[in-house]
């Protein structure tokens, strides 16, 4: 048994010394079975551990998360839990359990090779530090590493009771409450305002004729080669290059021809469920395309950094070079999200934009079914 220190200045660690992070990777590369017990997590220790079954061919894989039934889970990890559990899953190689009963704040790591386990780490690092970030680089832990045989079988017995007495599969579990993750996207854009709680409200509350719920036109899937370079992912359309937060809507004549439907060409404020205000419009043949009107950036950067801020997507820098398609966004994907289509209700509002003519104001909203208005 040894300490496992934090290597962060002025606590550099010392020669001799072992820190978690190299700690941990020693072990899972020599590992065929790993299994975790950790209070919190970070979606890039997520992806990094991921990646390590990968790389490392380990055949099995447990991860025991503790903290967020009772407290609530931020959607971007609830999102790529699901994603990585179906994975292990579906390639039979393990799966990821919500400890349900209480709130488990343990930081459990085990390490087996040919069914026998040959290391262990306890200490207070939750699996966020296997990740450098801007947090976990400024954050110190310590743990202690197990070799010892009667002490690895008895975190063995320990991780066994807290997977068979306190824990589901997170695909078992209904109703785990999220946490919204916000989407600073738009933050200092140009056209596009913040707003606060109560304004939302006030316009919720002068909302008028029915809600036109706008489908969102995407491929079912990655190996879908329909609507690849259309409306929500129109950066993906041949022809001149466009940047991946480019979106442009395009609504069929059932949609655009529904009563109350907005007209043509004429620019209306939009006043988003999470906070921000743009004006946008219909345009196009048959008034078929619902834009933001000075930037189609600006949808971009609202409805897709939804999608990036509950880890659904990653944006795309080049996406000339995505070849495999990884930012294509897909029904499976937007279903995944929890909705489908935008929500668009007018409201008996008016409002100035910033050359000061008066337009609608229009609530536009892209909530998730299983998340809760604030």
């Amino acid at each position: 048994m040894s300490i496992l220190y934090t290597n962060i200045p002025p606590l550099r660690t010392q020669n001799g010394k072992d820190n978690f992070r190299d700690k941990f990777s020693d072990y899972i590369k020599q590992a065929d079975s790993v299994e975790i017990a950790t209070g919190y997590v970070s979606q890039d220790a997520l992806e990094m551990l991921d990646k390590c079954v990968a790389d490392y061919d380990i055949n099995h894989i447990r991860l025991i998360v503790g903290m967020y039934y009772i407290e609530g889970m931020p959607e971007n990890i609830y999102n790529t839990l699901v994603r990585m559990n179906k994975k292990w899953r579906d390639r039979s190689v393990g799966e990821i359990d919500i400890v349900c009963t209480f709130r488990y704040h343990g930081k459990c790591y085990l390490f087996s090779c040919n069914g026998k386990p040959f290391a262990g780490v306890i200490g207070s690092a939750n699996l966020g530090a296997i990740s450098l970030n801007a947090q976990t680089r400024r954050q110190y832990e310590v743990s202690v590493n197990i070799e010892d045989k009667n002490n690895l079988t008895e975190l063995q017995e320990h991780i066994r009771e807290l997977t068979d007495k306190c824990s589901k599969v997170i695909s078992d579990v209904p109703n785990i409450p999220l946490v919204r993750q916000e989407n600073l996207k738009l933050k200092n854009v140009e056209h596009v305002d913040r707003i606060n709680s109560d304004e939302i409200a006030t316009y919720k509350r002068h909302l008028t004729g029915p809600t036109i719920e706008i489908p969102l036109k995407v491929p079912k899937d990655h190996n879908d080669p329909k609507l690849r370079g259309s409306n929500i992912n129109v950066c993906y359309a041949k022809g001149r290059k466009r940047e991946w937060w480019e979106t442009e809507i395009v609504n069929s004549k059932k949609i655009s021809g529904l009563p109350g439907y907005p007209e043509y060409k004429k620019p209306f404020m939009v006043i988003t469920d999470d906070g921000w205000k743009f004006e946008a419009w219909t345009c196009g043949d048959n008034n078929k395309n619902f834009y933001s009107k000075d930037d189609l950036k600006i949808m971009g950067y609202w409805l897709k950094g939804r999608l990036v801020a509950a880890g659904i997507v990653k944006p795309i820098d080049h996406v000339e070079d995505d070849k495999d398609f990884k930012g294509l966004i897909t029904e499976k994907m937007l279903k995944q999200y929890g909705k489908t289509t935008l929500s668009l209700t007018k409201t008996t509002q008016k409002t100035k934009n910033e050359h000061g003519d008066l337009l609608d104001v229009w609530v536009l909203s892209f909530l998730p079914k299983q998340l809760k208005e604030d």
